[in-house]
């Protein structure tokens, strides 16, 4: 950013298509999720939205032009409404088998290009796919891990809370020092295309013809 701020704010206009996407359609498909489950609290919040406003989180959104990566604003919800004992916990996954999803349906039509020999990373249109693509891969595998604020956390938590309950409560006390922690983490160490690199590989695989 601060040796090239141009190319760091071009970087930014080409992430912004796949972060409304992918922030959007990860709170949509958890609300959606849970009202399904029988829990209406999302619908109360306007969760079933796609106002941006409601899905996008203030820290998680700027995080995502500095390492590639964000978060949306965890969705409230009522376990003690849902049928089945599981649910508030599968409503964490929710999220990012949504953007799991997306970022197959991205896969298509780049896929189709590169087989074709019509792909070209440079060209703008192709490069906001291409953006998009990464970000939601990047959005559906590391979201699964287990820290605060990310899904795999909730996820856990969801399930251990009653058990665990002090234990989960000191996490959740410094749950904006570990947010910090894990942002600088990320920029120091670039950790973050080691977890999800491989997937995105493997969804772009082009097979051969013959």
């Amino acid at each position: 950013m601060f040796s090239d701020p141009v190319q760091f704010v071009i970087n930014a206009i080409y992430l912004v298509p796949g972060l409304l996407i992918g922030l959007i359609g990860h709170g949509l498909a958890q609300a959606a999720f849970a009202v399904a489950r029988g829990d209406q609290t999302p619908r109360i919040d306007g969760r079933l939205s796609l106002d941006p406003s409601r899905h996008l989180d203030p820290l998680g959104t700027i995080a995502a032009f500095f390492i590639n990566f964000g978060w949306a604003r965890e969705v409230r919800i009522n376990p003690y409404r849902m049928r089945g004992r599981l649910d508030p916990a599968l409503v964490a996954l929710a999220g990012p088998v949504a953007n799991l999803l997306i970022a197959i349906a991205l896969s298509i039509p780049i896929k189709l290009a590169l087989t074709a020999g019509l792909f070209d990373p440079g060209w703008p249109p192709w490069r906001v796919l291409l953006v998009a693509f990464y970000f939601n891969v990047a959005l559906a595998v590391i979201s699964l891990v287990p820290i605060p604020p990310l899904d795999g956390y909730v996820f856990v938590e969801r399930l251990f809370r009653r058990r665990y309950g002090r234990f989960f409560a000191r996490i959740d006390a410094q749950r904006q020092l570990i947010q910090l922690v894990f942002v600088l983490l990320v920029l120091l160490t670039g950790i973050l295309g080691f977890l999800y690199l491989p997937v995105a590989r493997f969804l772009l695989r082009v097979p051969p013809f013959g």
